[in-house]
Order: structure tokens, then C-alpha cells, then sequence
């Protein structure tokens, strides 16, 4: 039991991992625009992946999603259409207050809805009050550590470009962009449920086959994120309509390069993905969804946080700025060895 715990806290930790990075081929296209690298990653990773890993998981699954009646399926309709309309609220939002207020909001949001949402609706009484301490505690030192994070970020952004102050990307108030970005990071966290309470379509995957529960929660992920796969495409077709980027596409010099960097940022997202819920089914049916979230948001943070220090992001900023960022990263960490060592007593 001791070795099942501790393997999903370290599932929950890569997938922390594989999230803080599937970014970083984005970086690297050639002649396209954001929004024709996000079509075909939002295509491949919520579209096409998920459908992979169900065939691969769930034998056969069309009978399985054909013979289930439609409350079987709802809760991952529903769940991921606010998850898909979420993502687009947060690109808005962020543009309104900008990217290092923008994310540690969301963070936070989304780390406090995340595990606590989770707890209440699945934790029930069988949850043991000094795991739930501890976790709470745990995500106290998460949000602590994201704010210090987002505020450090805030200065050296500023201290590096000569105290300017970041364009405005959307049009629209601060206080709308916040609102918008409290929001998505609560409505951000809602594929949760769309695996977790689609009971009648795990336990069909099970009776079809399906050599565990992990596998069968494949299923209910895919109806999840095929349902949150609708309002990307459309923000993103708007937006090549928009541009007027839809002709970047027939560029055959970087094509092909292109698209395989959109698989990688597409496989390392749902790989993530599918470690962060196989991660808590390990860690159990009760705290098992907010303590595998609570990791799956503070390692996100930490990682993408060491990559960008790697990357030399953080060259040039004052040394109060880099004492911020070690200990907002300390922080977070502490809250990782606390969940590790101390919700499982």
C-alpha cells in the first residue's frame, strides 16, 4: 500500500513535470503563427491522443461508448466543454493584466479548486483529518510560494526591460481580466470530474475488459477532452480568420517540421494529463483526486520555473528579485515533501 502511494506521488510529480514543458517545442516553429501551432496541438492532443490511449486501454471501446446511454456520458460532455471554454478564457484574461499577474492567479485559483473541490466531492468522511491537515497545509505553502513566484516574476520582467510596463494584449479593464482569470483557474480544474464521475462508464470499461481502473478512465477522458477539443478549435479558427494566418500552412519548407513539434507539445500534454489521473487512482478514491492535483499544479510551477532559471530567463534580475524566486520555489517544494511524508501517515 505504502510502495501504491508513493508511486503516485511521484506519477503526479512527472506529470507536474511533462506540464511545466510542453511548451518549450513552441518555441522552436518556423513561419507560423501561435494559432496554427495551437490548431493542430489542440487537434492532436485533445482530439486524436485521447482516442489512442482508450483503443489502447479499453478493449473494444466503440461498443463500450455505443452501448453506454448518455447519462453514462454527460459528466465528461459537460465537464469538458467548461474545461475547453476555460482555456480560451484564459489566453483572453491574461492578456488583459498580463502573463505574470495572469498565471499566478490562475495558479492559485485553479491549485485551491483543484484540491479542495475534489475533497469535498469525493473525500467524504473515510478521509482522515490529519491527511486532510496536512494537505491543506501543503496547498497553503503552494499558493504562498506561486504569489511570491508571480510577484518576483513581476519585477524582473520589469527590471529587464528598463522598468516599461507590458502592452496590453486584449482590449478590456484590469478588473475584467482578473475576474476572467479568477474564473478560468476555478473552471480550468473541471476535467477533474469528467473522469471521476463518470462511474457507469468506467465500470462498462471495466466489464468490457479493461485490465484496471486506470485504464478504464481512459474512456471517460477521452469523452472529457473530445468534448473540451470544440472550443479550442473554434478560438483557433477564429483567430487564422482574424490574422489572416490560414496560408502559413502552405509553406511545405517547415511543414512537416512544424507539425512534429506540435505532436510533442500534443504527446507531452497528454501524457501529463494521463499520469496526473493515473496518479489519483494510485493515491486512492478518497484524497487521491486533490492530492494528486495539489503535486500536479505545484510541480507544473516548480519545473516550468528551473527550466526558465536554466534557460537564463532570470540573468540580469537584482538579487532581491532571484531571493524571491528561491524562495517562492522553496516554498513549493516544502509543500511537496509535506505530501509525500505526511498525508500518508
Amino acid at each position: 500500500m505504502q510502495e501504491q502511494f508513493f508511486f503516485g506521488i511521484l506519477l503526479g510529480l512527472l506529470a507536474g513535470l511533462v506540464n511545466g514543458v510542453f511548451l518549450l517545442p513552441m518555441c522552436y516553429t518556423r513561419g507560423w503563427a501561435c494559432e496554427n501551432t495551437w490548431l493542430l496541438f489542440t487537434i492532436i492532443s485533445t482530439g486524436i491522443l485521447p482516442w489512442v490511449a482508450a483503443l489502447m486501454g479499453v478493449p473494444n471501446l466503440l461498443g463500450v461508448l455505443l452501448d453506454s446511454p448518455i447519462t453514462f456520458l454527460l459528466p465528461g460532455i459537460i465537464a469538458g466543454l467548461v474545461w475547453g471554454t476555460a482555456q480560451v478564457m484564459y489566453g483572453r484574461g491574461l492578456g488583459m493584466v498580463g502573463v505574470a499577474v495572469g498565471n499566478a492567479v490562475v495558479a492559485c485559483t485553479s491549485t485551491t479548486a483543484g484540491t479542495i473541490g475534489p475533497m469535498i466531492v469525493y473525500g467524504g468522511s473515510q478521509a482522515s483529518r490529519s491527511a486532510v491537515f496536512y494537505l491543506l497545509v501543503a496547498v497553503g505553502l503552494i499558493l504562498a510560494g506561486i504569489l511570491i513566484y508571480g510577484k518576483s516574476g513581476a519585477r524582473k520582467e520589469q527590471e529587464l526591460a528598463g522598468q516599461e510596463q507590458p502592452r496590453q494584449v486584449v482590449a478590456g479593464s484590469f478588473r475584467r481580466g482578473l475576474v476572467i482569470c479568477l474564473v478560468t483557474g476555478v473552471l480550468g480544474t473541471s476535467f477533474v470530474y469528467g473522469a471521476k464521475s463518470s462511474a457507469g462508464l468506467v465500470e462498462t470499461a471495466l466489464a468490457a475488459g479493461a485490465s484496471s481502473r486506470i485504464y478504464a478512465e481512459f474512456a471517460a477522458l477521452l469523452v472529457t477532452f473530445n468534448a473540451g477539443m470544440i472550443p479550442g478549435v473554434v478560438y483557433s479558427v477564429a483567430k487564422l480568420n482574424r490574422n489572416k494566418t490560414w496560408g502559413a500552412y502552405r509553406n511545405p519548407a517547415a511543414l512537416l517540421w512544424n507539425i512534429a513539434l506540435a505532436a510533442v507539445m500534443a504527446a507531452l500534454w497528454y501524457g501529463g494529463i494521463l499520469m496526473y489521473n493515473s496518479s489519483g487512482v494510485k493515491l486512492g478514491s478518497n484524497l487521491g483526486p486533490s492530492i494528486s492535483f495539489a503535486l500536479f499544479a505545484g510541480g507544473t510551477v516548480l519545473f516550468a520555473s528551473l527550466f526558465g532559471w536554466l534557460a537564463g530567463e532570470w540573468k540580469g534580475a537584482s538579487a532581491g528579485t532571484i531571493r524571491g524566486f528561491v524562495l517562492g520555489m522553496s516554498l513549493i517544494v516544502s509543500a511537496i515533501l509535506i505530501i509525500a511524508f505526511g498525508v500518508s501517515v
